[in-house]
């Protein structure tokens, strides 16, 4: 848990790639709107297409007005009255041919530019749409980027929140738990007078025989035992009896099964054998979410 990053990135990495990120599609969409004729225009003026274009322009009319001159002095020749057929036939083919010669020439050289002009208006268009594409998609994948930093950011702020929700319930069940055991050990009733400590009782039987002593604070009995059966009691580690013991539920036995055969065993720590199988059996019985919780903090049960 408190872990600072998702898939490697911080909040601070993955907000700054975010605003990197969403600042170039801005600048590249903006660059797109005109992009093909701005670029187009500046390729054109550059291969001085506009004064190439001019000039076939400027052809084609030289060409129309070879051919109307043409036209005109054959009509001429042909109208002279005083010219015989031959000499006719003559003048004309004369004026045609050289004409047609200049005519020609003009033909030859204007298609000779056009086929410059549209080879090279090939080419910038071409380039062009290339450069735009290029732009195009080097924009569709900053699009996927930031979508893709949008879920880690998203993740991110889910893992967070997920994380600082379960520090706050595991916090909040910590306290409870640790209230209710306080309460379990103080809402006792206390006996003497009243300074805050614990006196046995003597338990008796009908005749008066003291068969055991009553402690407040464990709400336990403990048999009552003579020298002989005091020196007969084992000791062992408290621990290992409550493994013992949450092993033996495991197979099983009961508790009363289990104080019978640990009747002359005590703890370590002063308890006897009975005393910490009721507290035992309490920890694997008790409802609730405060038995829960006791069971996943006590290993074994």
């Amino acid at each position: 848990m408190g872990s600072g990053n998702v898939l490697g990135f911080d909040l601070n990495t993955l907000n700054s790639k975010f605003q990197d990120t969403y600042g170039q599609i801005q600048g590249l969409s903006t660059d797109l709107e005109d992009y093909s004729t701005r670029r187009y225009d500046e390729e054109y003026s550059k291969a001085g297409l506009g004064k190439m274009k001019d000039e076939i322009a400027a052809l084609d009319a030289s060409i129309a007005s070879e051919k109307n001159v043409r036209d005109e002095s054959v009509s001429k020749v042909r109208k002279n009255p005083g010219y015989s057929a031959a000499t006719i036939t003559g003048e004309t083919g004369e004026v045609q041919k050289l004409a047609d010669s200049k005519i020609g020439n003009l033909i030859e050289e204007r298609n000779a530019k056009a086929q410059t002009y549209n080879a090279t208006l090939g080419e910038i268009t071409q380039k062009v749409a290339t450069e735009t594409q290029g732009k195009q998609t080097k924009l569709n994948n900053l699009r996927s980027d930031l979508q893709l930093i949008s879920g880690l950011v998203d993740s991110y702020n889910k893992t967070r929140s997920t994380e600082l929700s379960s520090k706050t319930d595991e916090a909040h069940w910590e306290k409870e738990f640790e209230l209710k055991l306080y309460s379990a050990q103080t809402d006792r009733m206390k006996t003497g007078d009243g300074s805050g400590t614990y006196a046995k009782q003597q338990v008796k039987d009908a005749f008066g025989n003291v068969t055991g002593f009553f402690d407040p604070v464990t709400g336990q009995t403990t048999p009552y035992q003579t020298d002989s059966q005091k020196q007969q009691t084992t000791t062992v580690n408290e621990g290992e009896l409550r493994n013992e013991i949450r092993a033996a539920w495991k197979t099983g036995m009961t508790a009363d099964q289990l104080k019978t055969n640990l009747a002359n065993v005590t703890t370590d720590k002063g308890k006897n054998a009975s005393q910490v199988i009721d507290e035992e059996w309490q920890l694997k019985t008790q409802p609730g979410v405060m038995g829960f919780l006791r069971r996943l903090f006590t290993p074994g049960v």
